[in-house]
C-alpha cells in the first residue's frame, strides 16, 4: 500500500507496520548515502540509520513532527552524525593522552618521575587486561588502526571492537585515579591546542 506524506506520520503513530516500512524502504539508502558523507564508513553510516529508524519506532506514540518527514529525518540523520563525530574526537583524544602519557615540550614533563610513574601504571594497567581486549586496545592505540580494520583483522563485529575499548579506557580510567591531576592537566592542554 502506497501512503501519502501527510498520511504516514499518524499511521506510523498507531503502529501501522505497513507504513513504517513504507517509509524505511522510501528513505532508507538515501539516507546512509547522506550519513556517509558525514561519517566516511559505510558500516557507521548503515548504523546511525537504522538507530534513527528503531528510535523511531520504538518511541512512536510519542513522534510529533511539525515539519515534512523527509526534512525530519534528515535533519535527525545529520544530527546523529555531528553527535558520533564529537563523541569519536572526544574519545580519540581520551585515547591519545592513555598512549602518549604525556606530550613532550609542554609544561608536563617538568616533573620526569611522576611522568615516569604514570607511563608505568598505564603498562601495567594494560598488561593486566583479558588478552582480547589487550590486543584490540594495543591494536587501536600503538599500531593506529582503526576499529573497522582491528574487526577485520580479528574476525568481529565493529560494535565487539567498539565495546572492548570502551571498558578498557573505563579500566584505565579506574587504574589511574592517583594520577588525576596529571591527566586532567594534559585532557586541558590537548583539548585547548585542538579547539585553538
Amino acid at each position: 500500500m502506497t501512503y501519502t506524506t501527510s498520511e504516514i506520520v499518524p499511521q506510523i503513530v498507531q503502529g501501522n507496520r505497513s507504513a513504517f516500512e513504507s517509509l524505511f524502504k522510501s528513505y532508507y539508502s538515501n539516507l546512509c548515502g547522506y550519513a556517509i558523507k558525514y561519517v566516511w564508513e559505510l558500516d557507521q553510516a548503515e548504523e546511525i540509520v537504522q538507530d534513527l529508524f528503531f528510535n523511531l519506532w520504538n518511541k512512536r506514540s510519542d513522534l510529533y513532527i511539525s515539519s515534512s518527514i523527509e526534512s525530519y529525518l534528515f535533519r535527525a540523520v545529520r544530527n546523529a552524525c555531528l553527535n558520533y563525530l564529537k563523541y569519536k574526537k572526544v574519545r580519540e583524544n581520551y585515547a591519545s593522552i592513555v598512549q602518549d602519557s604525556y606530550n613532550p615540550g609542554q609544561g608536563l614533563d617538568d616533573n620526569p618521575v611522576e611522568t615516569l610513574e604514570l607511563q608505568k601504571k598505564i603498562d601495567d594497567s594494560i598488561e593486566v587486561m583479558p588478552p582480547e581486549r589487550k590486543k584490540i586496545f594495543l591494536m587501536s592505540r600503538y599500531d593506529g588502526l582503526k576499529y573497522k580494520e582491528i574487526a577485520e583483522k580479528l574476525g568481529i563485529s565493529v560494535k565487539t571492537v567498539e565495546a572492548q575499548m570502551g571498558k578498557a579506557l573505563k579500566f584505565l580510567r579506574e587504574e589511574l585515579k592517583e594520577f588525576l591531576v596529571i591527566l586532567i592537566l594534559m585532557v586541558i592542554e590537548i583539548l585547548l591546542f585542538f579547539y585553538k
